[in-house]
């Protein structure tokens, strides 16, 4: 059999601890225990958070690469409307004679006027 440890004071309050106590009944305190320190969890925490921003920033600049068009505009020009031909009428009619639109073009943006250069 183990001895009894004798009573002692509570180091928080002073109140008598009894030898089979290991808490202090006044004030909750550990008499006979050791508390163990809390572990730091600042240090993990604060490296994964720096990961995810570096991610996060590597992602945002894949995108804006991929994403990236920097191929000059040409400009918009319309092809000239085919003529149509009307549906045949009943026997013995004639059909009106077609017409044709004008071909209209688009004038570049910003004034310059000058043909797009014929790739090689």
């Amino acid at each position: 059999m183990s001895a009894a440890l004798p009573a002692i004071p509570c180091p928080r309050c002073g109140a008598a601890v009894g030898p089979e106590q290991d808490w202090c009944l006044t004030c909750g305190a550990a008499a006979r225990t050791r508390l163990a320190p809390t572990p730091n969890w600042r240090l993990p925490v604060g490296a994964l958070a720096g990961v995810a921003l570096i991610a996060a920033i590597a992602l945002a600049l894949a995108f804006v690469s991929i994403t990236r068009d920097d191929a000059p505009i040409e400009p918009l020009t319309t092809a000239p409307a085919q003529p149509t031909t009307p549906a045949p009428g009943p026997p013995g009619t004639t059909a009106p004679a077609p017409t044709t639109p004008p071909a209209t073009t688009t004038p570049p943006a910003g004034g310059d006027t000058a043909p797009p250069a014929d790739e090689p």
